[in-house]
């Protein structure tokens, strides 16, 4: 259940979420050399999903670093400083959001693998972008459904979650290094040293799902960015990542994303 604080504020976002989202807002990519360096905090809430790259930085004397997948959400006045790290720069959904009268976590937020919030930044991105008829309605569903996915998801690390943080890692180091392959529970349960049986119950305890769906969703995540950053044909990708044909890419592009790989890469037109 949602705590009284967590509640308030999907309440609040239900009713004023699109007077909140500030002027920053966007799917962008930033050059190698990208840093921020915020003593004294800023006055707005600001979240990051990182789609591509790294970054390192101090929140509030603690050291943290994001990667791909990560979401970052620092409330206002809390001191802070990140910059990119390796020479490709970063990628990533941002907004902020008004303070008045918010409440928010009592520190930052740093969550690794928040794929499955990448459909609502993109999906809020491009409302905020345009001016579609019942776009305030759309936004405010938008921002609940965000937060909502947050919340949760927060509260299911706050547990221990059966697979430790290590033998996430592994896991999806291994499944990103062989964007072809097709790793069933066995081989999965290999890479981290576990008998197959114990480690499917663990890994939906962990991730909610079975490890073919979760295998399926990593590789699409490969495929969202490889359309977004190379005019590569969606043949060319559906075979780089394996697919026997573009047909099944496509149905599993969608089953994700909820859009097909053509009108996912149109999409991108919109958020430049």
């Amino acid at each position: 259940m949602a705590t009284s604080r967590e509640q308030s504020w999907l309440d609040l976002m239900a009713a004023r979420g699109d007077q909140l989202v500030g002027d920053l807002f966007g799917y962008d990519r930033l050059p190698g050399d990208w840093a921020l360096d915020f003593p004294r905090g800023l006055p707005e809430h600001l979240v990051y999903l990182v789609v591509a790259g790294a970054a390192a930085g101090v929140v509030s004397e603690q050291a943290v670093e994001l990667s791909a997948g990560s979401l970052f959400w620092v409330p206002p006045r809390i001191r802070f400083r990140l910059h990119a790290t390796g020479d490709g720069g970063l990628t990533l959904y941002r907004i902020r959001l008004a303070t008045p009268p918010l409440m928010g976590p009592d520190g930052h937020v740093l969550l690794a693998g928040m794929w499955d919030l990448r459909a609502s930044f993109d999906a809020l991105v491009i409302e905020l972008s345009g001016a579609l008829p019942f776009r305030a309605e759309r936004l405010r569903a938008l921002l609940v459904v965000l937060f909502s996915g947050i919340f949760r998801a927060a509260a299911r690390r706050s547990r221990q979650p059966p697979l430790d943080a290590d033998q996430r890692v592994l896991l999806e180091r291994y499944v990103d290094e062989r964007p072809a392959g097709r790793p069933d529970a066995a081989e999965l349960a290999a890479a981290v040293g576990l008998s197959e049986d114990y480690f499917v119950r663990r890994f939906r305890q962990t991730f909610g799902v079975a490890p073919r769906s979760w295998v399926v969703r990593r590789r699409i995540q490969v495929a969202m960015l490889m359309l977004d950053e190379s005019s590569r044909p969606v043949g060319m990708v559906a075979r780089d990542l394996g697919y026997p044909d573009v047909f099944l890419f496509s149905r599993q592009f969608k089953t994700v994303t909820g859009m097909s790989p053509r009108a996912w890469r149109e999409r991108g037109s919109r958020l430049r």
